[in-house]
């Protein structure tokens, strides 16, 4: 391969396996007697289980850690623990019957302690449990994955990580690949000259063995060493023979699988427009990997390409007008513009890509480009639509309409902060995908492995099909391109019971001349052969088939909507359920045997890839939370609808006060609590709808964002951050209108409108159009005439005082936590509160301290705990940073 001078494709199927231990008496650890990881592949399709064994060397329990990393393309399928001779076995089930199980069992009083996060390309699967005195406990962990070519390459990278030395250490590999096995090697990042020999690699024309088995003694950093030298990365490299233009088809169990790479393919040229973000968020490290990312692509533009580039902020400027062609003084010259980028303004997505849709169409009807070529947009953003349409769903359609299929958009989000759900969608409704780029000291990397990928067209309009209509349940078959070092997979079930042979035929267009090529197998002969390798797993087809037919269902069903969407899902979530895969759909609950007085349940969730990745040090208990309503034996338990659940459950007391119907009655407050009586963050409304007051509990994790008012019709929006104490920390507030940012923070107010930013300390005053007052510690924002609230600093806290006056209200444009409330659906009563059709009913407090308002004294109050989704839209207000709008 290396004198083709083809880039190496990369796919990581990784493991860490971490056992330590909290002790229960002085310093005693876990003794780790073996560890062991087995991965099986079969024609791509691999299957791993991990298997340890600890045992408590102590006279007391100790909590032994469980702590696996595996690929964010994996589905767990099975895990199994031994403690004190007793087995619990997991079950996947539907999410929301795997947390009704989980909370069942926490309303017991039982224990819960599996997580699950993400990480830049692994999930961590965590467990901790008690180990009695002297007792064993075995954790057994099986996933599944197909192992998909990129840049050449198929890789198994394996993160060696016992946190000690284990007796039986052994990690073992076993791979078969009909095709024939064109190259394989194994390298590690923590093998020395001393290891290099431990490392076994046995392999055939098809079937390779790699083990790899260091003694106690060889584990050991010095002979008299207590660490382990067993840190880091295993990573097995291997591709397969093609011989066969049409790729090779296998058969077992009536599911066939297509694998479709073909060989020694003349190039096609690509005509590309690369847009980069070049807004105020990009500022520093961003733009600088971002130009010296792009400084290198350039380098790589074969000279038979076209190529534009745009950098935007809240205006788009061209490179040149039309697309050049990659010819070295025209390279040169980009390379100058791209050098200049800075980091300023506002964010046009919007226009940014609908002028690089027009270049492309205009280039194309004028016969500017080749006759064949592919025609694509690369797309680099770290943040939110700011200026111009800034409506999702909008730029979506519009750039759909604008491109009208002509040419695949490939969006990369730039750091954590970036709507991956926005680009995800815009990305696959015109033929492309997303990809997160981390940002972190190899981010130019990153770009240039991802632009890599997409370099070198290889054949277009490509067409998989199976001839006599033979088969049925078929993956997609259809693909816009093939790219140099890739391969196309379609599996589907052989519905013709009598059929001997299997025909498929593919057709494309290639740089010269169309593609067409055809391919026959016996199936007879073909599940005989598929049979005799029985050692990896036999019914891998069926499984591989189920797996790519999941992940192509969830993949469809991002850009999806209504009941098209609902369909699509339901049937991911059966075959997730079927083949007992962890999905994005479903969870696995390990549940010990009833008859067990130590009864536990425990939940573990796929992530998806737009979820806030977690620190892999942290280790959050999974622990629904008991709300009790004050003064009464009642309580409920929290469902989050998050894929952790936090240790702690921040709040927001909502007060309503009715004076004209109630004149003589004191202020109410409707509130709940995890522990006490909702001290932390109040929120004082006064209505003239409303008698009542109210505190709403919010049930999700630290650091996240949350909507609590936005009105469509005046453009004000005011987002809060949660901290760690229950509280806000910090408060974004925006008003499209007038273009202003401002971010409430405990030490600082920062004021940004348009370029221009300016920060206040609390001591100081200061009025901004009308909109916001500032005085001392209270800022004063009005929404408009007779609504408006204010922010109170009080010991280093925020209360936030919500004011309706003069019987004026806001529509149902009102939306968001606290905003829902002023919507016309709600109604207040003498013993209940009315949210569309929901009813939440009252109960009694009797002292409630007001004065944080400017209330002169305390009053009554009554309790009600409504959870952040139950109100009149039953939507989440969960949103990505601070300054996004709902």
């Amino acid at each position: 391969m290396g004198s083709s001078g083809r880039r190496p494709w990369i796919l990581a199927l990784a493991i860490c396996a971490i056992l330590g231990a909290r002790p229960g008496d002085g310093n005693t650890n876990m003794d780790i007697q073996s560890m062991r990881m087995e991965t099986r592949v079969t024609s791509r399709f691999a299957r791993t289980l991990i298997t340890t064994e600890v045992q408590n060397p102590s006279n007391s329990s100790q909590e032994a850690i469980f702590d696996i990393e595996l690929p964010k393309t994996a589905f767990i399928t099975n895990f199994i623990m031994t403690v004190d001779n007793v087995t619990t076995v997991g079950t996947v089930k539907e999410k929301a019957e795997a947390k009704r199980t989980y909370q069942k069992a926490v309303s017991r009083g039982q224990s819960a302690g599996l997580v699950q996060s993400t990480g830049r390309k692994m999930e961590h699967f965590k467990i901790s449990v008690n180990v009695g005195a002297l007792a064993k406990a075995t954790f057994r962990l099986t996933y599944e994955e197909l192992l998909k070519r990129q840049l050449g390459n198929y890789e198994l990278y394996l993160r060696v990580k016992p946190r000690g030395l284990v007796e039986n250490f052994q990690i073992d590999v076993e791979i078969l690949e009909p095709q024939g096995i064109s190259f394989l090697n194994a390298v590690g990042t923590f093998i020395s000259n001393e290891l290099t020999d431990i490392v076994q690699i046995n392999r055939t024309e098809t079937k390779a063995h790699i083990e790899f088995k260091p003694t106690m003694s060889q584990q050991r950093t010095c002979p008299t060493c207590m660490e382990t030298l067993l840190d880091g990365d295993l990573m097995i490299k291997y591709d397969v023979k093609r011989e066969n233009s049409a790729g090779r088809l296998q058969v077992i169990n009536g599911y066939f699988v297509h694998y479709f790479a073909p060989p020694s393919l003349q190039r096609i040229p690509k005509n590309v427009v690369f847009v980069i973000d070049r807004s105020g968020s990009m500022y520093g490290n961003k733009i600088k990997q971002t130009y010296e990312a792009f400084l290198k692509i350039l380098e790589d533009v074969p000279k038979e390409d076209y190529f534009a580039i745009l950098k935007f902020d809240d205006k788009v400027e061209k490179w040149k007008n039309q697309l050049v062609q990659a010819v070295p003084g025209n390279i040169k010259k980009a390379k100058a513009f791209v050098s200049q980028i800075t980091a300023r303004g506002g964010t046009d997505i919007n226009k940014a890509l609908l002028t690089a849709a027009k270049m492309l169409t205009n280039a194309t009807f004028n016969n500017q480009l080749p006759e064949v070529s592919a025609s694509i947009i690369i797309f680099l953003s770290d943040g939110e639509p700011t200026s111009g349409t800034t409506n999702h769903d909008k730029i979506i359609d519009n750039v759909k309409r604008s491109l009208e299929g002509r040419a695949s958009l490939y969006c990369l989000g730039f750091g954590n902060d970036v709507d991956y759900n926005f680009l995800e969608k815009l990305a696959l409704q015109n033929g492309g995908l997303a990809r997160r780029i981390y940002e972190d000291s190899d981010s130019a990397l990153q770009l240039q492995g991802f632009y890599n990928e997409v370099a070198y067209p290889m054949l277009l309009n490509v067409h998989l099909q199976y001839l006599d209509n033979s088969v049925d349940y078929l993956t997609q078959n259809n693909f816009k391109h093939y790219y140099q070092g890739s391969e196309i997979i379609v599996s589907g079930f052989i519905a013709n019971n009598n059929l001997e042979i299997l025909t498929a035929e593919v057709t494309a267009q290639g740089v010269s001349e169309p593609f067409s090529v055809k391919l026959e197998t016996n199936i007879n002969e073909e599940e005989k052969v598929e049979k005799e390798q029985h050692y990896i797993f036999g019914d891998f087809i069926e499984r591989l088939w189920a797996y790519l037919t999941i992940e192509q269902l969830l993949t469809r069903q991002i850009s999806l909507e209504g009941e098209e969407k609902q369909n699509v899902t339901e049937k991911a979530l059966n075959l997730s359920l079927k083949y007992n895969f962890v999905t994005s759909l479903t969870s696995l609950v390990v549940t010990r045997s009833e008859e067990e007085e130590a009864n536990e349940h425990l939940v573990a969730t796929k992530p998806k890839e737009n979820d806030k990745d977690e620190d892999e040090n942290d280790y959050i208990p999974a622990s629904a939370a008991k709300v009790s309503i004050p003064n009464t034996d009642s309580h409920y338990y929290v469902d989050y609808g998050l894929a952790y659940e936090p240790d702690f459950l921040p709040t927001i007391n909502l007060i309503l006060n009715e004076p004209e119907e109630l004149a003589t009655a004191q202020p109410t407050l409707i509130s709940a609590s995890t522990e006490d009586d909702c001290e932390v963050f109040h929120v004082l409304l006064k209505q003239p709808k409303a008698f009542k007051q109210i505190c709403i509990q919010v049930s999700q994790a630290y650091a996240v964002y949350i909507t609590l008012i936005h009105d469509a019709t005046s453009g004000v929006t005011l987002n809060g951050r949660l901290a760690g104490d229950r509280s806000f920390g910090t408060f974004g507030l925006l008003n499209a209108k007038l273009g202003l940012k401002v971010e409430i923070g405990k030490d600082k107010v920062a004021v940004t409108r348009g370029s221009d930013l300016t920060a206040y300390n609390w001591n100081s005053s200061f009025e901004l159009d009308g909109f916001l007052k500032k005085d001392g510690e209270k800022i004063t924002v009005t929404i408009k005439d007779g609504v408006g609230f204010t922010v109170f600093r009080v010991d280093q806290s925020f209360r936030l005082s919500l004011l309706v006056e003069d019987r004026h209200s806001p529509t149902n444009h009102t939306s968001g936590v606290i905003g829902q409330l002023l919507n016309n659906k709600t109604s207040f009563h003498a013993n209940s509160f009315a949210a569309g059709d929901q009813i939440f009913p009252l109960r009694s407090h009797t002292d409630c301290d007001f004065t944080p308002y400017g209330a002169e004294d305390r009053g009554s109050c009554l309790f009600i705990s409504i959870k952040t989704n139950d109100l009149i839209s039953a939507e989440s207000y969960i949103v990505s940073d601070i300054f996004t709008v709902p």
